[in-house]
């Protein structure tokens, strides 16, 4: 091809491919200038694109995670406070019932400020509500969580925080907090009657199997309930015609057949105690009764020697409790279908049933009911510290997420970030270029011009 065409311009198409390329790559680098980014698009870099995208999809999830943490954080905090406040409210209570046995003391005066102690303790938990969520007050409210579940990770996964009065109360149904704690029916001004059940009785297991035995008597060991008949615990009040009946009966949850008796009239109340005997120990057993007598107004102690004392009068009538007893209760002419419990079972002989009555002194009482309320201390020392260790969980789960987003953040930075200083010094080079490249084109484009001169004159 001759160089001096005025066809093909050789040096321009030369110049116009250099000044071409120059321009795809002055683009590229304004491009990462002003987005920052060495990958932007897809084009750019197909498998950097998809990692970061993927990587950026991780860290949009932990902002949420970090949400969720956020306001389990808040709502275990609004708990804990509220259950500093019932903390307080217990310390006051247990100077108010120690002063109960002080001689000449106006117990009416006394028991104003348990009433109000007590309501306080129950407005506390239900006034404890965040976002929707109450981890104290263990009844139902329209609207409102009885538990929290935060989500702690990318998979979905949740950290659970339990309602703390449902947890206190255990199996058994209650419907405040106080309650839930034992002292719902606290009472400074009846001694009532006394009921202990000897340590040397306690109970060391418990026998779900139906025996043939057909006595009554539960107190030595082997004996049991027949089909018809439930494992219960009996507190008498008055005498005669006027006697009342709490029948605290055991309900095996393992049990399929286990349903409470119809009370054979109106002086019977049936109050079902529910118990698992494939998991529960026997003082987890007598725990579960604990509460249920707690829950129906009597005020019950767990004593240190294991035995149990129980005072105060009938919640309903006000009578003096006259008996209290283990037992069976129900038709030994039930069907095999009927339900069938279990029975506690005693070393001990039949004999003596292990529960004693007394009138109460003043002294006895206060002693019942300070043993109550350090009872209900405890409790809520263990919410205390079981709403510690769900803020302290939290807030490392809130720190590692903070920890990984950062990294998640920093790693997408390192595959798709632009060096600047460098794409700067690529910048000037390319601009450079692009205009010696016009330079050339223009000479280039001027040559075949230089042609007419060969042509002059003739």
């Amino acid at each position: 091809m001759s160089l001096f065409s005025i066809n093909t311009n050789i040096g321009a198409l030369a110049a116009l491919q250099s000044l071409d390329q120059t321009q795809q790559a002055l683009t590229t680098a304004q491009n990462e200038v002003s987005t920052g980014q060495s990958v932007s698009t897809a084009a750019d870099n197909p498998a950097i694109y998809s990692i970061a995208n993927t990587i950026n999809a991780n860290i949009a999830g932990l902002s949420a995670v970090s949400n969720s943490l956020n306001f389990g954080a808040q709502i275990v905090t609004t708990a804990s406070n509220g259950i500093a406040s019932i903390n307080s409210v217990l310390a006051s209570l247990q100077q108010t019932v120690t002063s109960s046995g002080q001689t000449g003391i106006n117990t009416t005066t006394l028991q104003a400020a348990v009433t109000a102690d007590i309501t306080a303790i129950n407005e506390y938990a239900s006034q404890a509500t965040f976002n929707g969520v109450n981890l104290l007050d263990p009844a139902t409210q329209t609207g409102i969580s009885s538990s929290l579940n935060v989500v702690q990770g990318l998979d979905g996964s949740v950290y659970t925080v339990d309602n703390q009065g449902t947890a206190i109360a255990g199996q058994n149904p209650t419907t405040s907090l106080a309650s839930a704690l034992g002292i719902s029916g606290l009472n400074v001004t009846t001694t009532g009657q006394q009921v202990t059940f000897s340590n040397a009785l306690a109970l060391n297991s418990f026998s779900s199997s139906v025996t043939t035995n057909g006595s009554a008597d539960i107190a030595t060991s082997g004996d049991g309930p027949q089909a018809g008949q439930n494992a219960a615990f009996q507190i008498t009040t008055g005498t005669g015609g006027s006697a009342e009946t709490y029948s605290f009966e055991f309900v095996d949850s393992q049990a399929s057949t286990a349903a409470l008796l119809t009370p054979a009239s109106s002086t019977t109340h049936i109050i079902q105690v529910n118990i698992d005997t494939a998991t529960e120990s026997t003082n987890q057993i007598v725990g579960d009764l604990v509460n249920s007598i707690r829950n129906t107004g009597f005020t019950v102690a767990q004593n240190t020697d294991g035995s149990l004392t129980i005072t105060g009068s009938d919640p309903t009538s006000g009578k003096s409790i006259e008996s209290a007893d283990f037992g069976v209760v129900g038709s030994t002419s039930g069907s095999a279908s009927a339900p069938v419990v279990g029975a506690f079972v005693s070393t001990a002989g039949s004999s003596t049933s292990g529960v004693t009555v007394a009138a109460s002194t003043n002294t006895q009482l206060t002693t019942a009911l300070v043993t109550t309320v350090q009872t209900a201390i405890t409790s809520a020392n263990t919410i205390s510290a079981t709403l510690g260790a769900a803020s302290d969980q939290i807030a490392g789960l809130q720190s590692f997420t903070s920890s990984l987003s950062s990294a998640l953040t920093a790693g997408v930075g390192a595959l798709t970030d632009a060096d600047l200083a460098a794409e700067s010094a690529q910048l000037t080079s390319l601009q450079t270029k692009q205009q010696l490249a016009t330079q050339s084109l223009s000479i280039a484009n001027k040559q075949p011009q230089s042609l007419l001169t060969l042509f002059q004159g003739l």
